[in-house]
């Protein structure tokens, strides 16, 4: 792990974390998630414990408002862009969609999907496997379970360090020449 312990934050050495995201509090992300630019973390009423390879998109907000109440996030979740989370309890394997807000204190269970600006609210608990659809936030139950993020954790795992500062001081990888270039390189000289 790493991190800053004096400030609470424990990062999984194989999780990516851009450095533009905002942490603050007691946070602790388990191995293989990714962080994009510009996610916010804040822990400042209570922590947050981020299970395994979870992606969270540019501009999602997870905040802890329950006053020293811990905030668990399970394994293999997406939040997509300008998400908010201020749920007590997500489960694992759940989509919550572009804009879509989960609510103070509101529980995810496994396999949930939350459509761009759908809204699940305050103290509200979803069952396993309900999509959330329609204007006024209709559920139904859904058979086929949302798949892991695998390829996309890959894609972003290998992509993100080669276009951004990585949170922690991981440096961005550096191209090894092949002899190839090396002899291109020689001959330009």
């Amino acid at each position: 792990m790493s991190g800053d312990a004096e400030s609470g934050i424990s990062i999984d050495s194989s999780s990516i974390v851009c450095a533009e995201a905002e942490i603050s509090g007691e946070v602790t992300i388990k191995e293989g998630c990714v962080v994009q630019p510009f996610v916010t973390f804040d822990a400042t009423k209570g922590p947050i414990f981020v299970g395994k390879n979870n992606i969270f998109e540019e501009f999602s907000v997870i905040r802890n408002n329950s006053d020293g109440q811990p905030m668990i996030i399970g394994d293999s979740n997406i939040f997509q862009s300008h998400s908010k989370c201020h749920a007590k309890y997500v489960g694992s394997r759940n989509v919550v969609g572009i804009h879509a807000i989960l609510e103070d204190g509101c529980s995810i269970s496994d396999d949930c999907s939350i459509p761009p600006r759908g809204k699940v609210h305050s103290h509200q608990n979803l069952e396993p496997s309900i999509a959330v659809y329609g204007e006024f936030g209709e559920q139904r139950s859904t058979k086929t379970p949302n798949l892991n993020p695998n390829q996309q954790l890959e894609f972003l795992r290998k992509v993100l360090p080669s276009y951004h500062h990585l949170y922690g001081g991981k440096k961005r990888p550096v191209a090894v020449p092949t002899p190839a270039t090396a002899a291109a390189a020689t001959a330009a000289q």
